[in-house]
This record gives structure tokens, sequence and C-alpha cells, in this order.
């Protein structure tokens, strides 16, 4: 539709093709609740109250009395991979709970596949019927404490951020390095906002002058705040604070209470996921988020604002979506019950849209090079006949933070062997991307202990390992563990469980070895399949695969483990696993 068009269905001299009739509209520019009909033509809003100069006789009309009508909901921040399934899917997924709008920051397919990962999202973007913007990646790697699938430095950020349907810089993990003026952050944070774009923050406990200074360099939002009164520090100082539930982190039940007590004004905070696993895409999205917030002591109207507009308002789309406005797009969730948040039907664009079948290029599914691994390659060697310490990760449920506990070990043959009666599991991260060696050849492989699990036999492993995703395997004995990454190679990524020699379960997932290119539901099935074989062998944790995943994570405190070996995040340098 072109301008002149669009003009012509505001007065409505060119009829609507869609009319929702005799419901109550949340109005989130104005705080109301408005009984008004609304008109739309080619996805777009042209009327809204008294439409019925708009109506002409190829006009379908919805009776949709005694209901209330939201705009499409979004996310504020969002690694869609932690879906396991492609953007596309997890997209399909999203809008069946109201969810239209995403802000992606596709992190994990940067760490491996790079710019072209990057090029391939935005061209997957065009075809899909959902409101979807890329903020680019900050920070690949994460750090050079490991070895990542790519490099994005400063020009290919910056040749990234002129790209269509990219609102900004992603989150800035590398606080240290902006604090101290590191040359390529600051590169990349003044290109973004030379552009006009946001840049987001991801500063987790931090306060006063470092804050302060962060916030000097025009970063805006931060979504990893540790306690309310940081959150609400960082409100004051200017930043949008993103409130996070999802599968990983949660804060709504300890933040919203507080500020629904402290009758602060909202416009300063939105809603996030930061992520979703499969099992919680089906039950809910970020309905579930205004769900929440209402049910803990926030008006309605204020729960889906902070889910809409003052998302779109932040990153500068509010005249495309967030809102039931003249002229944006009609993307609409229909309620029977605003308290309950309860969706009748959701319309995109003004429509029940479905996306088209991507096709990927071969090179998507080629990103697992390492060579066969042997059991003796995951061994450690230890020359001490008596016992020997040794530094040990504490994994903790429902966390991607670690403890660092040092236990005792006695080698048997100059080697050191895990005591899966004491609960003392070997751990190894293999380099999976041919970065350490020759495409196909030895790469690197860090070696350790790690505690929390619990499993009495066996070993797991898997290709999504936070951030630079190479294989990670944890298990009561090398045969098993080998096991375990061997069948991970075959597949070409994914997850494996082992036991006694046989490979008991798996998830192929190709794409970069992080995604499945089947449906969220089929990727559910064969997670829980695997949970219920990870407590037949006696984990302890109930979300051990996502514990594993940030078990890698070498920013994150406090003792973690790459393809480099044991990692002291707080002073960021590669530690011996014995004392």
């Amino acid at each position: 539709m072109t301008l002149h068009e669009r003009i012509s269905a505001g007065k409505g001299t060119i009829k609507a093709d869609l009319a929702l009739t005799g419901g109550r509209v949340v109005n989130v520019n104005t705080k109301e609740l408005l009984r008004a009909d609304i008109a739309v033509k080619d996805g777009i809003i042209v009327g809204i109250g008294d439409v019925s100069d708009k109506i002409g006789d190829g006009t379908e009309i919805i009776d949709i009395t005694g209901k209330f009508v939201s705009p499409g909901l979004i996310d504020g921040h969002v690694h869609y991979e932690s879906g396991m399934v492609t953007l596309t899917n997890f997209a399909g997924a999203a809008i069946r709970h109201g969810t239209t709008g995403m802000i992606i920051d596709p992190h994990e397919i940067a760490n491996v596949l790079g710019r072209k990962g990057i090029e391939l999202v935005l061209g997957e973007i065009e075809d899909l019927p959902s409101s979807i913007f890329v903020m680019i990646p900050s920070c690949v790697p994460s750090s050079d404490l490991e070895t990542s699938g790519a490099v994005l430095d400063a020009p290919t950020v910056t040749h990234l951020l002129y790209q269509d349907g990219v609102v900004g810089l992603g989150e800035v993990m590398d606080f240290p390095g902006v604090l101290a003026a590191d040359p390529e952050k600051l590169d990349m944070i003044e290109e973004a906002l030379f552009l006009g774009k946001r840049a987001d923050g991801h500063c987790p406990g931090m306060t006063g002058s470092d804050l302060a200074g962060y916030l000097c360099a025009g970063i805006t939002s931060d979504h990893e705040s540790l306690t309310y009164e940081e959150a609400i520090e960082k409100a004051r100082m200017g930043m949008a604070v993103m409130l996070r539930e999802g599968s990983a982190a949660k804060s709504l039940r300890e933040f919203v209470p507080r500020l629904a007590q402290d009758g602060v004004s909202l416009d300063s905070f939105f809603f996030v996921s930061d992520d979703r696993h499969p099992g919680d895409l089906i039950a809910g999205y970020m309905d579930t988020h205004v769900r929440t917030a209402i049910e803990l002591g926030i008006d309605p109207i204020d729960a889906i604002s902070m889910c809409t507009i003052n998302i779109a308002r932040h990153y500068r789309i509010d005249h495309l979506i967030g809102s039931i406005s003249i002229g944006r797009k009609a993307d609409l969730v229909v309620l029977d019950d605003l308290k309950r948040f309860a969706i009748d039907r959701v319309f995109v664009s003004g429509a029940a849209n479905i996306a088209p079948k991507p096709m990927y290029p071969a090179e998507v599914f080629d990103t697992v090079r390492f060579k066969r691994i042997h059991p003796e390659s995951l061994r450690l060697n230890s020359e001490i006949g008596s016992d020997v310490e040794v530094n040990t990760i504490v994994a903790i449920p429902d966390a991607i933070f670690t403890d660092w506990r040092v236990e005792t070990l006695h080698p048997k043959d100059g080697i050191l062997y895990p005591d899966p009666a004491r609960d003392i599991l070997s751990i190894a991260v293999i380099e999976r991307h041919g970065r350490s060696g020759d495409i196909g050849g030895t790469g690197s492989i860090g070696r350790g202990f790690v505690s929390g699990f619990g499993i009495e036999g066996g070993a797991f492993a898997q290709s999504i390992a936070h951030d630079s995703h190479n294989v990670i395997v944890v298990g009561t004995n090398f045969e098993d563990m080998a096991l375990c990454a061997n069948e991970i190679r075959t597949m070409r990524g994914g997850i494996a469980v082992a036991y006694d020699g046989e490979i008991m379960g798996g998830i192929a997932l190709p794409f970069a070895g992080l995604l499945s290119t089947g449906s969220v539901e089929s990727v559910d099935a064969k997670l829980r399949g695997l949970h219920a074989m990870m407590r037949e062998i006696g984990c302890v944790l109930p979300s051990p695969f996502m514990t594993l995943s940030f078990l890698a994570l070498p920013v994150i405190p406090r003792l973690k483990i790459t393809d480099l070996g044991l990692v002291d995040v707080e002073r960021q340098k590669i530690v011996d696993v014995c004392r």
C-alpha cells in the first residue's frame, strides 16, 4: 500500500479489509480502556472508534462484543536459539501466545556462524509475519579464554548495524572493557549511537560511579539486575530496566510486588524473557509475563504497556508497533478476559499468517568439526602418587553462576578418575569449530571436575555451551563421555546421554549445532525424554542441560571451563586443575 493509498484508507475512500467491532480497546498511549471498533487495510490500522465509513462490501467484519483487544506483545530481549528451533518455528509458537514482536540478539548463531549467520537471520525475518528486530551481538567471542567459531570485530559490527531491521548493538557484556575505554568496544557503541540506534547493557551488580561511567558511554538498558535496589538505582539514573522472566533466570516475583508497592512510574521498565526453552514456549510466552504482573499487583493496562509500548518506544520502533494506533501494524490480541489475559485469537498484520518454510544453506549444517574422541583424550594425568587436591566446579540448580570447591582425589596408575560416590564427575570441553587446529583435526580440550549433578553412572554431552558453543561433556567414566561426544559428532550437533557403553537417547541439533529444523513440540518431546533418562541415572538437577550449557561461560562467576582449561572468572585467568 502506497502512502497515498494509506491516506485514502484512513479517510475511508479506500475501504478496509477487516473490521473488529464491539470490543474494548486497551489504549496504551493514554492508559485507557475504550469501547471502539478497529479497521485494518493491508495489515495497517486505519481506523479506531466509529469505523462505519471504512466498511465496504469487501470488508470482513468480526464481532468481538464483550471481548478486549490488546496490542500484540513484544519480547524486549531474547536469544531465540534457547528454544532449540529455527527462528521461523520459534516465532510461530510465539504468535500462539500473543507475542507478535521480538527484539532478538542472535548471539549464539553469531558465535558459530559469524557475520554470515547474522545475515541469514536478517534474510529469514523478511519472510516472517511477526515484527522481529535485531540487535547486533557486541561480544563475539565473549572472552579470549575460549575458542569461538567466529569473531565479530568492530568493522563487521559496523557493517551489520547499517542493515535494515537492525535496531541497535546487543548487550555489551564486556563492561570492564567499556570502563577501561577499550577502543574497539567504544567504536561499536559510537557507531550505534551515530545511527540513532540503541546499545543494550549487561552489567550485573554494577552501581555507583562504575554505573555512571557505563551509562556515560551511551548504554541505555540492562536485564541483569541482581537486586531490586540495584534495578531502582539504574532506573533513577535513566536506564531502561528489563524485568526478566525466562527459563533460566527469573525476577518478576521478586521485583514486581516492590514496584507495585512503591508506586514508582513504570515507564522505564519492560518485560523480557532472555531465553525460552521448548517446553516453556509451548506453555506460554510473554502472555505469562503480563499475567504474572497482574497477579502480583500491577494494573492490567500498565502490565500490557510494559510488554508493548514501553519496549517499542525504547527501541524507537513505536511508529511501527507497540500500540493500537492509526498507521501502526495491525498486530492485535483479542482477549476473553483482561485480568486473566485469556487469549481468544491473535492477528498479525490483521491476519492469521502462516510463515513459509525457509530453505537454509548447507554450510549451517556443517559446524561440528572435531576428530573422533577416544576415552584417553579426556583423562587428566597426575605424576603425584598420593592424594591430589583439585579445583572443582560446583553447579548450582537453576543458576548460571557456579561455586568453587577444592576436592581430594587419589590417582590410579597416574590418572585422576571421577568419584561419582562423592558426586565428583569428570568434565571436558572439546573445541568443535576446527579453529584450534586443522579442520577435522585434533583441537583443544579443556579437562576438569564438576560437582552438583549427582549422576551415579553414565555421561551426557551437548554442543550448546555458552558462549562459544563447543562440545561440553560430563560423566562418571571416560568411555561413556567419549561415546556421547562422538554421537554429537555423528548428529552434527545436539544432546546425547550414554550409560554403560550405550547411547540411551539424544536430540539432533544440526543447524549450527544449536537448533533443530523440527517443530517446538517435537523438540520438547525429545527433551522431556532426555530429562527422564537423566533422572534414571540419578541426576538431582531439575534442568541439567541448561545448567551444563552455562558451565563453559567464562564471563559469569565463579569457576568455569572452556576448551582452554579451567577459568577463574573473577581474575580472568586459566588455572590449573591440580593445586
